[in-house]
This record gives C-alpha cells, sequence and structure tokens, in this order.
C-alpha cells in the first residue's frame, strides 16, 4: 500500500497534524501558553526600559518628586543590566535580579561608597516595587567600607592660568567655580535673570531631591565683567550655560588644555575648583561661616571637611605637639621595630 493511502483518498496526516487533531490534557495548553510568553518576553529588549517608566510613574503619584531625581533614578536604573551583565544583553525584568547580578556589579565597577550608596538606593526601592525578595534582604546590599576618596585641589598658580588664558564661557564657568564656589549643577541652572549687575550678586538654586535651596551670594569683580560679556542684552529665561553636564566637562577639560595644565599632567574638575576656592578664600582671612554660606553648605563642620581644614588643622597640633618636645629630644625616624629572637 502506498503511503499516501488507498486510491482515491487523500494523504494521511502527519505526525504535527495528529498531534493537533488530538485534545490536549489537562493543563498541558497553559504550559504552552507560559513557554510562549516565556519566549516573547526574551525577544522585548525593550522590557526593562518599560518597567523602569511605570516605576517612576508610580513613585511619582505616590509622592510627587522634583525632574533631576527622576533623572537621576531613571539613568542608575537603565544602566544597571549594562554594568551586571556586561555587554552582552540578558536581563529584561527586575524580577530576574539576583545576588549574582550584584555581585558581578561589584567586580566590574570599583566605584567609591557613595557612588554605591546611589546606585542601591535607586535599585532597591525598583526591586521592592517589583517584588522581587532581594529587596528585603540586607546582606547583599552593605556598602564597601573603603576609606573615602582623596580630596584634591589646585594650586593658586594653576588656578590663575586657567582663569587667564580661555575666552568666553569656558573663562566663565572656570571663574565661576574658582572664584565663587558654584557647582556645576548651579552653574547649569543659572539663567541671565538671576545675575544681577546692580547689587553685584548671584541667585543660584542649589541641589536637592526636589530642585534645592536658593541663596544669594556677592559676585567676584572678575566673574561680573565676564559675565557681562555672556548675558546683557539676553532674555531673562536664557540659561547663561545653554549646555548639558557633558558639555561642561568639555568647556573644562579644553580650559585645562589651552591653560597648559593637562601637558603637565594636572588634574582638573569642578569639584576640584570648588574645593580649591574655599581653601584659598579661608587662607584670604575668610570665616567658616562666611565660606559654608558662599558654598551653601548645611554646617561649618561640612564646610571644614570639604576643603580639607580639618586635615590641616590635625597635622599643624601634631607639629606643634612635636615642637613641644624641644629640638634635643626630637630624633630621626627609626628603623621598623624587629622582635628580638629568645
Amino acid at each position: 500500500m502506498s503511503r499516501h493511502g488507498p486510491p482515491g483518498v487523500g494523504p494521511s496526516p502527519g505526525r504535527d497534524a495528529r498531534a493537533r487533531a488530538r485534545p490536549s490534557r489537562p493543563g498541558e495548553r497553559t504550559t504552552r501558553l507560559r513557554a510562549a510568553r516565556r519566549r516573547g518576553r526574551r525577544a522585548d529588549p525593550d522590557r526593562w526600559r518599560r518597567s523602569v517608566e511605570r516605576f517612576l510613574v508610580d513613585k511619582q503619584r505616590e509622592a510627587p518628586v522634583g525632574e533631576l531625581w527622576q533623572r537621576r533614578m531613571r539613568w542608575e536604573l537603565l544602566r544597571f543590566p549594562r554594568l551586571a551583565r556586561g555587554p552582552r544583553p540578558g536581563l529584561r525584568s527586575p524580577r530576574e535580579v539576583s545576588q549574582a547580578d550584584l555581585d558581578a556589579l561589584r567586580r566590574a565597577c570599583r566605584w567609591e561608597r557613595a557612588t554605591y550608596s546611589v546606585h542601591f538606593a535607586a535599585l532597591r526601592q525598583f526591586l521592592a516595587w517589583a517584588r522581587n525578595p532581594l529587596a528585603t534582604a540586607k546582606a547583599p546590599w552593605r556598602l564597601p567600607s573603603g576609606e573615602p576618596g582623596r580630596r584634591r585641589w589646585i594650586s593658586r598658580e594653576a588656578l590663575e592660568r586657567l582663569s587667564r588664558i580661555p575666552r568666553g564661557r569656558a573663562r566663565a564657568l572656570v571663574l565661576l567655580e574658582g572664584f565663587n564656589g558654584l557647582r556645576r549643577v548651579e552653574l547649569l541652572r543659572l539663567r541671565a535673570k538671576d545675575v544681577l549687575f546692580d547689587e553685584r550678586c548671584l541667585r543660584v538654586l542649589g541641589k536637592g531631591r526636589n530642585g534645592g535651596k536658593w541663596r544669594r551670594i556677592p559676585m567676584h569683580p572678575a566673574v561680573g565683567d565676564e559675565l557681562a560679556r555672556l548675558v546683557l542684552g539676553a532674555p531673562e529665561e536664557a540659561r547663561v550655560f545653554p549646555i548639558s553636564r557633558s558639555g561642561a566637562d568639555l568647556l573644562l577639560q579644553r580650559a585645562a588644555r589651552q591653560s597648559g595644565l593637562t601637558a603637565e599632567g594636572v588634574r582638573v574638575s569642578h569639584h576640584d575648583l570648588r574645593r580649591t576656592f574655599g581653601r584659598l578664600a579661608h587662607a584670604a582671612g575668610m570665616d567658616l561661616v562666611q565660606l559654608k554660606n558662599l558654598l551653601g553648605h548645611a554646617s561649618v563642620d561640612m564646610t571644614a571637611h570639604y576643603v580639607g581644614l580639618d586635615t590641616d588643622e590635625m597635622r599643624a597640633g601634631l607639629e606643634r605637639f612635636a615642637n613641644s618636645f624641644g629640638p634635643t629630644e626630637r630624633t630621626a625616624p627609626r628603623a621598623p621595630f624587629a622582635p628580638t629572637r629568645r
């Protein structure tokens, strides 16, 4: 007999057709549907992003937060799959995050304690929203116990070169940070109406979760002269620096190259200029209360630690203690102690 059946009869149904015709056993259809859904989720590369956006919408409904907070949370959460799994995609849902992913993040990113704190705070809220049990555990979220990063500043001569050679907005950026102590975020929020030439003051909106606090500070004379070239005649709402954070970084790097500091191996960041302003202003006679108000700090102790005055005072105190013994009793450093053998 032919494999197609007797004459006059169509071909017999194949194995797949017979399987489709066979009634499904209890639960089999549900299993197939779940497998199809899992395949669809794996093929959806934007699922993580959509989950992040839904999380931010829900957080906004619970308690309205500022735009800067939302932008920071979005940035921290969107970069987690790449940092935890590398360039190869694989993480699609917050429910899939495990302790192995956090361990991989620790190995891949040698961050400071503060950076881990911000990233873990955002991620933990996201996992709690997704009902991932990892969010309620304590051990996976422990922060590294390393010492804080070294605070840097540049010399007076380097600051003078950096403020003298560049032109335009690059010079205005250096002056605002190095001669008035502004943060990068405060500089980028500055608008033409915030530059009060009649009062020789600046209205500065500080950093913060909900946009920060306003403060009014006097302008350095060089800052006023440079800003006059940029904002006089501009609309009140016009930004003094219509650029992004990365654009501000490029301006500072350009100023460092033009002044020759890059060729000499001198690293300069926005916070280096701000710390340098604090140290030089205090050395020129400005007391810590005035300096705290200019920098926008919450306490005098924070200001003293920020510009390194606490370390300077400890070093000076130790030197006074050493001098109290007199020159004859001060000896050269001894060799490391080695126990004698018995």
